[in-house]
């Protein structure tokens, strides 16, 4: 066996190497166990497209419901969902919902901040300046949660189960239910769209944080980031991220949230792509997936792509997991550096291990 490269010296060694496929097996485990059927997806599509026209047109049918907006943004979808790397089961889709911020400003402790609460300048009077959404002379984000989620009730069947969850509105239905696993799932995030006056600061929303405030956050940036990696990379990128993900789900007991493992890989491979150096094959980005994973941890939380947004928490590992992940980390590069080099028994026999079945 070849001596385990040296901690920082691997993804040096991967740069410009030609490698030799066994990417059939992981296609093979991505169609199997990973990935979304189209049907599903086509489902939860014509689903979630109900949700987003009923909040859209509910101001029409209450004229104290918020308005959503139409022109300047619109509802859309974030998360796993919409960058395409969500792994089965299909049972947390995030849904945006803009609202119109007529009348609204950014406020932190009392000074207004310099951003624009972004509107479509066709309301006189904004239904969220009442007293059904407002906790004195501020918008409260439990109030909105609140509503959304008894809205969201009176509207679905019995059989579909509708709670507010803290940051968002989760409503769970039966479609799609096996012993395994839920059915399909939604989380609804009512949001305002912020524009910075500095034209260098990206634009951002603002969210629920759970505890009746408000966090920043960028799911419109995360699913463009996904979009350019994806296609520098010859389409592996999302292969790469879903197989990461699968393997925190069965073999390491979830322990990392699923965009913790994303943020850590898309940093290295945008890293990569302003390098102008894309992965080859599915064991080339796994081989720089799980070191970023585990440089990651290493470093503990992690920053954002926006200023200003809540850490990302890495997680609190035991000593066994931490030395799992260590292990799993460089046996990947050795699979890696054995298929690079020819013996391709070799890194498919390392590869079955860190994944727990044959490849």
């Amino acid at each position: 066996m070849n001596p385990v490269p040296a901690r920082g010296s691997i993804l040096h060694n991967l740069y410009g190497l030609q490698p030799q496929k066994i990417d059939s097996a992981f296609e093979g485990l991505l169609d199997k166990e990973i990935n979304i059927s189209k049907a599903l997806r086509t489902k939860a599509s014509e689903s979630q497209n109900h949700l987003r026209v009923f909040l859209s047109n509910e101001n029409s049918r209450d004229n104290s419901f918020p308005r959503v907006l139409s022109n300047c943004d619109r509802d859309f979808l974030g998360g796993s969902f919409a960058r395409h790397t969500k792994t089965w089961p299909l049972d947390d889709i995030d849904i945006y919902i803009p609202l119109d911020g007529g009348s609204l400003f950014y406020l932190s402790e009392g000074r207004r901040l310099p951003y624009t609460v972004q509107s479509d300048g066709t309301i006189f009077f904004n239904p969220l300046l009442s007293s059904r959404w407002t906790d004195g002379n501020y918008v409260s984000s439990s109030k909105l949660i609140a509503e959304f989620a008894s809205v969201l009730r009176r509207h679905y069947p019995r059989e579909t189960e509708v709670y507010p969850n803290g940051t968002c509105v989760s409503v769970r239905m039966s479609h799609g239910e096996t012993q395994s696993s839920d059915g399909l799932g939604y989380d609804v995030v009512p949001c305002f769209s912020l524009k910075p006056d500095d034209a260098n600061e990206l634009e951002f929303y603002l969210m629920p944080n759970g505890f009746n405030g408000w966090m920043r956050t960028s799911p419109r940036l995360d699913t463009c980031v996904a979009n350019l990696l994806q296609d520098f990379n010859g389409k592996l990128y999302r292969k790469v991220v879903k197989l990461i993900k699968y393997w925190n789900q069965i073999r390491f007991g979830a322990a990392f949230s699923s965009y913790y493992l994303e943020l850590a890989i898309s940093r290295v491979f945008w890293a990569r792509r302003s390098a102008s150096q894309p992965i080859s094959s599915v064991s080339e980005g796994l081989a720089i997936g799980f070191e970023a994973v585990q440089n990651a941890y290493s470093g503990g939380n992690q920053t954002s792509w926006i200023s200003q947004a809540p850490p990302v928490m890495k997680p609190s590992l035991s000593g066994f997991q931490t030395l799992t992940l260590a292990a799993t980390q460089m046996r990947t590069a050795l699979a890696w550096s054995d298929e690079r080099t020819g013996r391709e028994a070799e890194a498919r026999q390392h590869w079955s291990q860190v994944f727990g079945r044959s490849l």
